[in-house]
């Protein structure tokens, strides 16, 4: 027996009218167990007729199950129900379902215009109230370039002037061009010793850093900040000053005669030299520091759209990992629906097949081999010996019968019997 698969709908339970002419149980029992006393009367008790007779009330009994509908429908009420329940969790399911992939669509959707959102913020920040200057990129890059050749440049000076300042001695044959800027500056400085290279690799940072406060402070309008900018650039502007004096003086020196005065501030102030030197350094620290200015805020700007970037994927990726959540509960109701579909399925073949009280069945088939032993001992002349033996074959035939019919093991009331294709 196969099961029926895919059917629709439960059949309309048809109508039956009530027999009020049916035997009870017991004047079934008692039925049976007439009918075994008499076939084996009949037959003298032979265990060969028994398994005949037995076959024979097992067909009636099935076929009267068959026919009896108010004993069917009354037995299926419990598959009815179910089915029933199971029909209304189908449903129950099934929207659950559809709102479920409605719901991954709409953020699916939402993903494909965040994703669009995050391509066009790029070309149109404005568009997407981001407040930054259409060419902050060119901007960016053309500062970036001026910016490096001016860090090498400052590098390079303040290198070469603090050398030539603090620690170099100059000859006779030595020019204004050749005591700001001096090729060996590192290399002497090296043989001099660490103390005096670390100075030199490092005083152009002081001017670095200076540049940094300057950005930091313009950054921020207020009266204390623009005092701070002009202190720094006091500062620079002393320092500067005082590297120009001592290379200029040395360079004086070398030129004096004894007629001309010893070298002051009156002096230096006066010599076209000094001047020079100061303003190849300050003038390009106060270019760096603007241009450092400019780079800073361009960057800003790129901030501002990788950050509003950033936002636009940190939502996406939330969005991803609810997506996969639902994923998740859509297989889960996807196989809730599917198991209940089988059950249904098996529920429906159950109503339209019929269902044998299997435990009834052995109730009376055990009446009918007791009325059949009982007419054996009580009206077949036989001797002990004989009798025990027709007793013990009689009970053989009953138990193969049993055990055939696969009902030996079935500990349950009722066998189902779907309906075949």
């Amino acid at each position: 027996m196969g099961l029926l698969k895919s059917i629709a709908q439960i059949k309309p339970t048809k109508n039956i009218e009530v027999n009020d002419n049916v035997p009870t149980f017991e004047e079934q029992r008692k039925t049976y167990h007439e009918d075994g006393h008499a076939t084996s009367r009949s037959c003298q008790g032979r265990s060969e007729n028994l398994q005949a007779s037995l076959d024979a009330i097992y067909f009636k009994f099935e076929n009267k199950c068959k026919k009896e509908e108010i004993e069917q429908i009354k037995l299926k009420q419990p598959y009815v129900t179910e089915l029933k329940g199971k029909k209304t969790l189908s449903l129950t399911k099934d929207e659950e379902l559809q709102r479920e992939k409605e719901r991954i669509e709409e953020k699916e959707n939402k993903i494909e215009k965040l994703r669009s959102d995050i391509v066009h913020v790029r070309r149109s920040p404005q568009d997407f109230g981001i407040p930054v200057d259409r060419r902050s990129t060119s901007k960016f890059w053309i500062g970036s370039i001026l910016l490096t050749f001016l860090t090498v440049y400052i590098f390079i000076f303040y290198i070469s002037t603090s050398f030539s300042a603090f620690f170099r001695t100059f000859d006779p044959s030595t020019e204004l061009f050749g005591g700001m800027f001096y090729p060996k500056a590192l290399q002497e400085a090296y043989d001099a010793g660490a103390l005096e290279l670390g100075f030199i690799l490092f005083i152009p940072f002081v001017f670095f850093g200076l540049g940094y406060l300057i950005h930091i402070f313009m950054h921020k309008h207020s009266i204390g900040n623009i005092f701070k900018v002009i202190l720094l650039f006091i500062t620079t502007f002393i320092f500067d000053a005082l590297l120009a004096y001592l290379i200029d003086e040395k360079l004086y020196n070398l030129n004096k005669t004894f007629e001309d005065p010893d070298f002051s501030i009156a002096v230096a102030f006066s010599s076209p030299s000094f001047w020079v030197i100061i303003f190849a350094g300050f003038v390009s620290y106060i270019i760096w520091g603007l241009v450092f200015d400019i780079v800073m805020k361009e960057h800003a700007d790129k901030d501002k759209i990788e950050n509003y970037i950033s936002s636009l994927e940190s939502e996406i990726k939330n969005l991803l990992q609810i997506i996969d959540k639902q994923n998740d509960t859509i297989l889960s109701l996807e196989k809730v629906i599917s198991e209940n579909k089988i059950r249904c399925s098996e529920l429906e073949d159950i109503i339209d097949g019929f269902i044998l009280p299997i435990r009834n069945y052995k109730a009376l088939s055990s009446e009918y081999l007791q009325g059949w032993q009982e007419c054996i001992t009580s009206e077949i002349v036989l001797g002990p010996e004989q009798t025990r033996d027709y007793l013990n074959e009689c009970r053989k035939v009953y138990d193969t019968h049993i055990t055939k019919l696969d009902l030996d093991t079935d500990d349950y009331q009722n066998k189902v019997y779907t309906k075949t294709l």
